[in-house]
């Protein structure tokens, strides 16, 4: 028989399972094990005092496929646990807590030893006292029962029973005793004491009526009848909305006594109108804190959110206003303006009819004439804390007659419109909403399409960026997926990118991508139509003044107008540098009707004159600032133009850095348009700019171009761009690449008899032979490029090439020789105003100063040359002015400055990809490294310019830095 006092003589055993599954011996917790060990005990437990079956225990292990050796499996763990739970009896004991009874085993514990059976037996006695007319005891074994408790779901730590009956069971027992305490606290008068665990409750269980009735009751009796009345409607609509029910009895009675108290009061009805707030709202922090601080101003007055269609202004206000319910404890109001139907929007006279009728005014009461139902309005506001949030205005002249007569209401209006009136005359907080962050829609993304999410990240981010960030496209999009449950998300993915997004994220009705953007578009004028339509043909990124003033065929005042048009109506985003671009679904539905309402002559003219203005504001922007060049282009045989509008240094840097993201794309679009020339021409046009640290830009340029020069039989403009090709692939340090490209221009230019062209190539074939360390050949190129260059009467390239026989000079000690071309070529450029050829000088004439012992010269020229380079923006040059001022300062024992001049170099050839400059910069800060006797981390960078050396070919530079580890051993 069992003995349960000889068992509990030695220890006090306790069980834990209502939260964590927990083993005590007296006061010390014991580890109860595996998981499937403790997932054993729970199901044990569970039916602690009554036989558990084997397949119970088996299924709840191993579900419907066991393994052969199940049986064996819970021997060994019925073993482990007799161990555990009876340390002092050998496993085999059958007369212990667990014993083997038939098929199943029986857990025997004393109430005391399990806080199931306490809690039971506590619950009971509750029932009973209560039965007996003794609330108030009744209440307090209620209370104790509820405190065994440690989590609100039992064994909350074995994940595997989660689902399992009884502990389903267990949990409705758990809330039956909470119910029944609450109202027991509440027929008390202490609905203070519970009021704060109900609301937790209430928050956790929205479709829990009878929780929802219990928490409405408490904040009726604590007196928050304004939170009572939300808390009714936010259930009402969930029940609405998740299960498509209308509240039961016990929740119509909560509601019933809040109505009938209300009337006993005299109290007006409070308005709750707003609608319910969009599930998994995701991001937008800083907009929310912006509605707060338009709130918190006092007084606050008006907030204007205003952004595209679909970006979710109106879930933004409506979300921040339930957040911020108790803020109004007059009421929150709700009216749908329409302003984005201007046939249906509606007018300021219906509008105030029905905010009247809102705040409690009988129709009869309502005047008849808009003028006194404004007045009539103010005067019902006045004093009132009222959210009062209206939706889809049209236009500031549709709300001003809304607008109360105090500041107590806090008016939020959202529109597509900026309603600059508002924020002029009223002092409108304005809250602009953009796209999504990225990491934000990957979240809302994630939240809406659940676990597939998890499994498919790069489809995820895919879906994102084919939205663009929209929310309404994004929501859409993870409705269409989840239509498409026999498709993996790579497969969406895929059939939103061939059929396109405004096709398949299609609803029906008003919720429609293609819809909404109508809604929008229809409120324009014809002429901003018409530009919304045009903007869609330029394959670029964004478009500025001048690109919309040539697509629209008007004058830059005009497009101005226009742009404002399309940015105050948030049809088009206006960045920090004036640019006007489409999100993706934008640009596509502006496409679409550009393909229905523009004539293929007017498309074709649109896009011509587009390809004019790139082609000829880029002549315009290299003849203003590399001037001596556009002798080059003559020579070469090519007819380049500029546009005739005078641009200052500044503004030409300053439209090629903007637009450098889209000269390959603009390229490419003039192949597809049947426009090569405009490819060739504006190729061209760029290369000096191009050449100062954006090579890899350039290389994806002079890809397109020179196949385009090919394909209409322009050899003179194809030998010009494969040399332009070479220079930057010489530059990039890809030297095989580089003097294939040369070569096969050298011998075009051979064929063709352009001897502009053959000077260029063999200049450049000789800067690489020297980089080599082909000296004598490397010679012989420059010669020869110098005397074709005097020959053709070409000044910019006989001083270019004078450079780069001046560089030779000096790579193999012929100082004064390097110094004389340096000079030489120096002059020239400054005849010809050419400011990046007197800074290449400058600095190469610095160098030599330096290597001839003359710092001090040496230093003032090459802070003349840097400065020349930075006001021209030439990142290689200012790297390389850097890099030899480093050194310079270095011999004046300036080492501190002279390693941040060094560093700064490095800095800047590595983001434009120098290799040749960053392995010349390392081998120099290895050098002034040695000097400062830091000989470890000199030998670290010399072997970095060793590597890259290696890795390029460059001779002088792997030379350098081999002699340099040698002499460091």
């Amino acid at each position: 028989m069992f003995d349960e006092h000889r068992l509990y003589t030695v220890a006090v055993l306790v069980v834990q399972v209502l939260g964590r599954l927990r083993v005590w011996h007296d006061d010390r917790e014991v580890d109860a094990g595996p998981p499937a060990r403790r997932l054993m005990l729970g199901v044990l437990a569970l039916n602690a005092g009554r036989l558990t079956t084997r397949r119970e225990l088996i299924e709840s292990l191993w579900g419907e496929r066991p393994p052969s050796s199940a049986v064996n499996v819970l021997h060994t763990h019925t073993k482990h646990l007799r161990r555990l739970l009876d340390p002092r009896h050998s496993p085999r004991d059958q007369d212990g807590v667990l014993s083997t009874v038939g098929d199943g085993y029986l857990l025997r514990l004393p109430e005391d030893a399990l806080d199931l059976l306490r809690f039971r037996r506590t619950v009971a006695a509750a029932r009973q006292a209560e039965s007996d007319g003794d609330p108030a005891r009744a209440a307090a074994l209620f209370r104790e029962a509820l405190r065994l408790w440690e989590d609100d779901d039992p064994l909350c730590d074995v994940p595997a029973l989660e689902g399992h009956p009884k502990v389903w069971g267990l949990k409705a027992e758990r809330r039956r005793a909470q119910l029944s305490y609450w109202d027991l606290m509440l027929r008390a008068g202490n609905a203070a004491e519970v009021i704060a665990a109900l609301a937790v409750q209430g928050a956790a269980n929205p479709l829990d009526e009878a929780v929802q009735a219990t928490l409405i009751r408490a904040y009726q009796a604590t007196g928050q009848r304004t939170i009572a009345f939300e808390r009714y409607e936010a259930t009402r609509l969930v029940l609405a909305e998740e299960l498509g029910v209308e509240p039961s009895g016990e929740l119509q009675r909560a509601h019933r006594q809040l109505l009938e108290e209300q009337e006993s009061r005299g109290v007006s009805r409070i308005p709750r109108q707003l609608p319910a707030p969009v599930p998994d709202f995701t991001g937008r922090a800083d907009e929310l804190a912006l509605l707060d601080a338009a709130n918190a101003r006092r007084p606050p007055g008006i907030a204007v959110v205003c952004g595209t269609a679909g970006v979710g202004k109106t879930a933004l206000a409506v979300h921040w206003g339930h957040h911020n319910r108790e803020l109004f404890p007059d009421g929150r109001i709700h009216l749908d303006l329409r302003g984005d139907d201007a046939e249906h929007a509606l007018p300021p006279h219906e509008a105030l009819g029905r905010l009247l009728t809102a705040v409690g005014v009988s129709d009869q009461d309502i005047p008849a004439d808009t003028q006194s139902r404004a007045a009539r309005w103010r005067t019902e506001t006045d004093g009132r804390r009222l959210l009062v949030l209206l939706d889809n205005a049209a236009s500031a002249e549709q709300v001003r007659p809304l607008l109360p007569g105090t500041h107590d209401t806090l008016m939020v209006i959202t529109s597509r419109d900026r309603l600059a009136p508002l924020v002029a005359l009223h002092g409108a907080h304005r809250v602009e909403l953009d796209l999504l962050p990225r990491t934000d829609a990957v979240h809302l993304l994630r939240r809406l399409l659940g676990e597939r999410a998890g499994t498919d990240p790069d489809s995820v981010d895919s879906l994102a960026t084919i939205c663009a960030r929209l929310p309404l496209a994004l929501r859409l999009a993870a409705e269409y997926a989840g239509a498409q449950a026999h498709l993996p998300l790579a497969g969406v993915v895929t059939r939103l990118h061939r059929a396109g997004p405004l096709d398949l994220l299609d609803p029906g009705g008003g919720a429609a991508i293609r819809h909404i953007f109508g809604c929008s578009y229809r409120l324009l004028d014809a002429e901003a139509q018409r530009l919304f339509r045009l903007l869609s043909l330029n394959p670029a990124p964004h478009s500025t003044l001048a690109c919309a003033a040539a697509l629209s065929d008007v004058d830059e005042i005009g497009a101005a107008r226009l742009l404002h048009r399309l940015a105050s109506a948030h049809v088009l985003r206006c960045d920090a540098l004036g640019r006007y671009g489409f999100h993706d679904l934008l640009r596509a539905y502006a496409a679409e009707m550009s393909l229905a309402m523009d004539g293929e002559a007017e498309r074709q003219a649109a896009m011509d004159r587009l390809l004019e203005h790139y082609c000829g504001t880029a002549v315009e922007a290299s003849d203003t600032l590399y001037p001596g060049w556009s002798g080059s282009w003559r020579h070469a045989g090519l007819a380049l133009k500029p546009s005739g509008v005078t641009l200052s240094p500044g503004a030409a840097l300053s439209w090629l850095d903007s637009e450098l993201a889209s000269f390959g794309t603009i390229c490419q679009f003039a192949v597809r348009q049947g426009r090569p020339e405009r490819a060739v021409t504006l190729a061209a046009a760029l290369h000096r700019f191009l050449e100062a640290g954006h090579g890899t830009e350039a290389l994806s340029i002079y890809e397109c171009a020179v196949d385009a020069a090919r394909g209409m039989g322009d050899s003179e403009g194809e030998a010009h761009l494969r040399t332009n090709a070479g220079v930057i692939l010489r530059l990039l340090g890809r030297y095989a690449s580089a003097v294939e490209e040369l070569s096969e221009a050298l011998e075009l230019c051979r064929r063709i008899g352009n001897r502009h062209g053959q000077a260029r190539s063999l200049s450049n074939l000789g800067i690489i032979e020297e980089r080599l360390g082909e000296f004598a050949s490397s010679a012989a190129r420059h010669s020869e490029a110098v005397a074709l260059y005097r020959e053709i009467d070409d000044p910019f390239g006989q001083a270019a090439a004078l450079t780069n026989l001046g560089n030779l000079e000096e790579s193999i000690g012929e100082h004064t020789e390097a110094a004389q071309h340096f000079l030489a070529a120096h002059d020239i450029f400054a005849a010809l105003g050419e400011r990046a050829g007197q800074a290449i000088a400058l600095s190469n004439l610095g160098q030599i100063y330096s290597s001839l012992g003359e710092d001090t010269l040496a230093v003032a020229k090459l802070r003349e040359a840097l400065s020349l380079f930075r006001e021209i923006e030439h990142r290689d040059g200012e790297a390389t002015a850097l890099s030899n001022l480093g050194t310079a300062l270095c011999r004046q024992a300036k080492f501190d400055e002279s390693l941040w001049h060094l560093e700064q170099a490095l800095e800047i050839f590595q983001s434009t990809k120098h290799r040749y400059g960053e392995a010349s910069v390392l081998n120099a800060i290895g050098e002034a490294l040695r000097t400062m006797g830091r000989d470890g981390e000199a030998a670290q960078r010399h072997r970095l310019a060793l590597a890259i050396a290696a890795e390029t070919g460059d001779e002088d530079e792997r030379g350098r830095a081999a002699a340099a580890l040698e002499s460091l051993g």
